[in-house]
């Protein structure tokens, strides 16, 4: 089995393009930007973008009956963007272990490079003939082992872990 992974192991030494698209016209809100429901959009499609680097893509998920489920995700707005500009999402794979993958995603424009959202995501490995949480199988798990050994020696983003609150004055 060809690794997608394998095939592109000089990219996996940052955090990883999973998903590249012009904002969509059905995106727009009557603001005249991308609608928040949409940034959400595009980083699912981002999620499965990264599925497809440890490959789990739809194929393997049919022939296996795995499945990644999101158990929390956290959003971050930092920026507008308008219909037609190009977005670029990158992964960094933050912790993981035999079940789970806590992952950060950070939408920029392709163009300027400008941070217009993050989102930071707990995702579940699942046995769809069971339905229950499940161990990553051999391949998939080896996969996620490179991602996490490269990604340990990044830089933990700014956001990472943070929490709705107001700021209070003391």
């Amino acid at each position: 089995m060809t690794s997608t992974c394998a095939n592109a192991a000089s990219q996996i030494e940052q955090p990883i393009t999973v998903f590249e698209s012009p904002v969509l016209t059905e995106w727009i809100d009557y603001n005249g930007h991308m609608n928040d429901a949409c940034y959400v959009v595009a980083f699912s499609e981002s999620v499965e973008g990264f599925m497809s680097k440890i490959d789990l893509h739809e194929a393997f998920r049919s022939e296996h009956s795995v499945s990644i489920y999101t158990l929390q995700s956290m959003v971050s707005y930092l920026q507008e963007v308008s219909e037609g500009e190009n977005l670029i999402v990158r992964a960094q794979l933050l912790e993981s272990d035999t079940k789970k993958l806590r992952l950060f995603l950070t939408m920029s424009h392709a163009d300027s490079g400008d941070t217009l959202a993050t989102m930071e995501t707990l995702l579940l490995h699942m046995d769809m003939k069971n339905h229950r949480a499940a161990p990553f199988l051999p391949h998939t798990q080896s996969l996620v082992d490179k991602i996490q050994a490269a990604h340990d020696t990044l830089d933990t983003p700014d956001n990472v872990g943070q929490a709705i609150r107001l700021k209070r004055p003391k």
